[in-house]
């Protein structure tokens, strides 16, 4: 085995404060060598202001992020493409999708890992709060007071949930296959961070890089498998709903639901990446064409089935350790149905009913968040 290097890039761009909605774009390229799998991590510090051009976040302030996903809440989505396949995945309302499998999978003991803790992560709620406050590290002088001025900014350092983070096989050359972009677009201020006054809060990233590792190129390029995904968003807003997803894939192996209050998508207040129950269903139906072409309809009404079948689709999509348990003490519901293989939903409609008895919806619809499990080859 050759050595293994560490490689730092930087954004494209020429910016020094990344903000809300900007596009950052990180180009990856090493010729005369493999990238190895499940290395690439992106690292940044965190300046979080309790409004728009207010002050740094402190404990009175409340403001705070989702401490089970960490700085992951930073970035909305990822787009990533190669010089000779193009684009690869576009995945959309990431933030959310990390909320579910860390809740699905990590209880609190497990975030008080190193690997989680670097991430911004922590086990109670109060955590979200903690790592966006400035550190004191710099800000003491002997036989002085503390000086504000010289604290520094919290950072970070995350691994993104894209394809080469979830890859298996050969390792990627370079030399065969070409560069990597990975761009990824900031979140919007009020989704990112929560608590606190009711107003808009804001943040700015700095320092941003990218990490990954390396190892000399054997001259070979072996098959390489890699999970991603494909979301798509519709809305339940009657006691009777029927929505339809069109994939682009033909390897999709299961669908993972999580729901949201429309009026807390942007709420100053309210926990966006929030895993929110629908009230008072009586029954789901899955409607699709399996491998064979033939139809299938699957109706749930059991609530805890309804859940199982949700938690199995991420244990599918590569998920391990996944748990009822876990995900109750975290206090999220995911629903949804994994599939007993590989289903081609590239030409046709994937459909589910929601049947709800309470009239509760009509006045306060949800936004049904779908993540369609896939494989990516090359």
């Amino acid at each position: 085995m050759s050595a293994v290097q560490l490689h730092r890039t930087i954004p494209e761009s020429s910016s020094t404060d990344y903000r809300p909605f900007q596009t950052v774009d990180f180009l990856i390229d090493a010729r005369g060598r493999k990238l190895l799998k499940n290395s690439i991590r992106i690292e940044g510090d965190i300046t979080a202001l309790d409004a728009i051009g207010g002050n740094p976040i402190t404990f009175e302030s409340n403001v705070k992020l989702d401490n089970s996903i960490g700085a992951h809440t930073f970035f909305d989505s990822y787009s990533v493409e190669t010089e000779m396949k193009g684009v690869l995945e576009n995945l959309q309302n990431a933030p959310r999708y990390a909320a579910m499998v860390s809740r699905a999978t990590l209880a609190s003991d497990d975030l008080l890992s190193s690997q989680f803790v670097a991430e911004a992560r922590g086990p109670v709620e109060a955590n979200g709060n903690y790592v966006l406050q400035q550190v004191s590290d710099n800000a003491y002088v002997a036989g002085q007071a503390e000086i504000v001025a010289n604290r520094t900014q919290p950072s970070f350092s995350i691994i993104p949930s894209i394809c080469f983070n979830r890859q298996g096989g050969d390792d990627y050359s370079f030399n065969k296959n070409g560069w990597i972009r990975v761009s990824c677009i900031l979140s919007p201020a009020n989704q990112a961070l929560f608590g606190g006054a009711d107003q808009a809060k804001d943040y700015t990233l700095q320092n941003l890089a990218l990490r990954f590792q390396t190892r000399e190129d054997d001259g070979s390029q072996g098959p390489m498998l890699m999970k991603s995904y494909v979301n798509v968003v519709s809305s339940v807003q009657s006691t009777s709903t029927t929505v339809s997803a069109r994939v682009p894939s033909s390897s999709v192996n299961g669908v993972a639901l999580s729901f949201i209050k429309q009026s807390n998508v942007n709420d100053f207040q309210e926990n966006t990446h929030a895993l929110e129950s629908l009230p008072q269903w009586s029954t789901i139906e899955y409607l699709f064409n399996n491998s064979l072409q033939q139809y299938l309809t699957y109706t749930l009404r059991d609530e805890s089935d309804a859940i199982q079948r949700g938690l199995m689709a991420l244990e599918t999509a590569g998920h391990s350790q996944v748990s009822s348990k876990t995900l109750k003490a975290n206090k999220g519901q995911i629903m949804g149905l994994p599939f007993s293989e590989y289903v081609d939903l590239s030409n046709q409609k994937f459909t589910i009913n929601f049947k709800v008895d309470s009239d509760s919806i009509t006045g306060s619809p949800m936004d049904v968040q779908m993540y369609f499990s896939t494989l990516l080859t090359m």
